[in-house]
């Protein structure tokens, strides 16, 4: 399929009177941030804004300039003409009811910086070079003459600290960094945005990451770490999915350690894995092998399986990608 060039995409864009803008599953904050940015972004060109998450949003990201915007229900909508779907590989991805919905919208743009989208839109900006789907809403807005108001700019400021890892991960380029100044320039307050994003954490959050710290394992060559965390221990602690967030790091800051993995259950029998890399393995690859996807250094899949046998599948595959590394 032909990628669209981000001047075709702001045409695609203008053609809307009533948009439906969402993201994917399980929001993160470039999900989160890119939605409500591009809210902010077509209201100014005159388009009615609906915004949608397929899941609750986070509570980390309730600090953010039009975050009362979102909401879950799709019955009440009135008929888009535009649907907006952004940093979602796969239109699965936003669950049934939103995928049924969205399927009657006669005009679909997607943008992401995922390698692994599988442009689905009539329209399709795809670049994994951005560090983060927020980067490339910038360069829109511009391409669109739309100035980048506060609210835009703490937006994609949040998209873009949490896809980077607060600027820490190597898809953080010196144009990330320039992008990241001109925010800053609009007023923004950054040290209040970082300290909502990083430094404010729920109780039941510290609980979560102190018993998954405690069933860290590592493989025998040391290149290999993961967390299991099964679905009664979510349960008994009152856990959220939010709340497992940042906890996929952990095992891939050890020295030595090459592939960080989190297996989450997320219903009996099924796990949610979440793979992270250094600088060598493509687990984009391995989370493919799955029917997963993502980024080179990071990206995720489901799995289906007692613990043992879902752990044993994907450490055995991570294990072989390795070994074919040495060669």
């Amino acid at each position: 399929m032909k990628m669209n060039t981000l001047e075709e995409t702001a045409e695609f864009l203008r053609r809307g009177k009533r948009a439906l803008i969402t993201g994917h599953a399980m929001p993160d904050g470039d999900s989160v941030g890119s939605v409500l940015a591009m809210s902010f972004l077509l209201s100014e060109t005159g388009v009615e804004c609906h915004v949608i998450t397929p899941d609750p949003l986070p509570a980390v990201y309730d600090f953010l300039p039009g975050a009362e915007r979102f909401t879950m229900e799709t019955d009440r909508l009135p008929q888009c003409d535009l649907a907006v779907i952004l940093d979602c590989t796969d239109l699965t991805r936003l669950g049934d009811k939103l995928e049924a919905y969205i399927s009657r919208v006669p005009l679909l743009v997607n943008i992401d910086h995922h390698v692994s989208n599988q442009e689905f839109g009539h329209c399709n900006f795809v670049d994994a070079q951005a560090a983060a789907t927020g980067e490339i809403i910038y360069d829109l807005a511009a391409v669109m003459g739309v100035p980048v108001s506060r609210e835009i700019a703490a937006n994609l400021y949040t998209a873009i600290a949490m896809d980077t890892g607060s600027f820490r991960f190597d898809n953080t380029t010196d144009r990330t960094h320039e992008v990241i100044a001109r925010l800053i320039r609009s007023g923004i307050d950054a040290a209040e945005i970082n300290k909502n994003l990083f430094e404010t954490k729920e109780y039941v959050q510290l609980k979560l990451l102190g018993y998954a710290l405690n069933q860290l394992k590592v493989t025998e060559d040391g290149r290999v770490a993961w967390i299991t965390i099964p679905a009664p221990v979510m349960q008994e602690l009152g856990a959220l999915d939010e709340h497992a967030d940042g906890i996929i790091n952990y095992p891939r800051m050890l020295e030595g350690v090459e592939i960080g993995l989190l297996f989450r259950e997320i219903s009996p029998g099924k796990f949610k894995v979440g793979f992270r890399s250094k600088k060598r393995i493509d687990v984009n690859r391995l989370a493919s092998a799955f029917g997963g996807g993502g980024h080179p250094r990071a990206a995720g899949c489901s799995v289906q399986g007692d613990i043992q046998e879902v752990e044993n599948k994907v450490i055995d595959l991570c294990i072989k990608a390795l070994k074919a590394d040495d060669i």
